[in-house]
């Protein structure tokens, strides 16, 4: 059986992913098989006897976005070189001064505004709710930092990709 290992970024953390010839994925040990249906980008994940579907969505370069229940996971798919050149050009002075920019992952409505303009955030904090398809979703920082230009406001709708707020990093 061959084994293809993926160097992958979910979520702001650096994976390895063993992808299988038999449709099967491992991450430390733990193992997933989807299961292609009908519907274009669309696949099933068998979770203990619960089908549960998985859509799939990549840019044809090197991102792809995984939602499963209501949930988008963004990775970025690169061979095992680039992430070592990606690795390199992100521990340089230059990118350490950049800011990040918080957009919003999906349509939806903003239920809750979470932190305030200057506010020091960790990395993986919560700094705002989305309601999607009746589901709450919590946007958090990729990164620690002070939190600039918080853009929306409480109850307002949100279109995918509007700025939230931007994120300098703390040296």
């Amino acid at each position: 059986m061959s084994t293809f290992v993926v160097s992958t970024e979910i979520d702001g953390q650096r994976r390895h992913i063993e992808l299988h010839h038999n449709g099967t994925a491992s991450h430390n040990g733990e193992s997933v098989f989807l299961m292609p249906t009908d519907a274009p980008g669309v696949w099933e994940w068998d979770d203990n006897g619960v089908l549960v579907p998985v859509h799939i969505h990549s840019d044809g370069v090197s991102t792809v976005t995984i939602t499963i229940r209501g949930y988008s996971y963004t990775t970025k798919v690169h061979s095992g070189r680039n992430h070592e050149l990606l690795d390199i050009l992100n521990a340089s002075p230059a990118q350490q001064n950049r800011v990040t920019k918080i957009p919003a992952p999906m349509p939806g409505l903003l239920k809750q505004v979470i932190v305030k303009e200057g506010a020091s955030v960790r990395k993986g904090e919560t700094l705002f709710i989305l309601e999607a398809m009746k589901m709450e979703n919590a946007i958090k920082t990729p990164i620690a930092g002070v939190v600039r230009n918080v853009t929306p406001h409480e109850g307002n709708a949100i279109e995918k990709g509007a700025l939230l707020c931007v994120v300098e990093p703390t040296a």
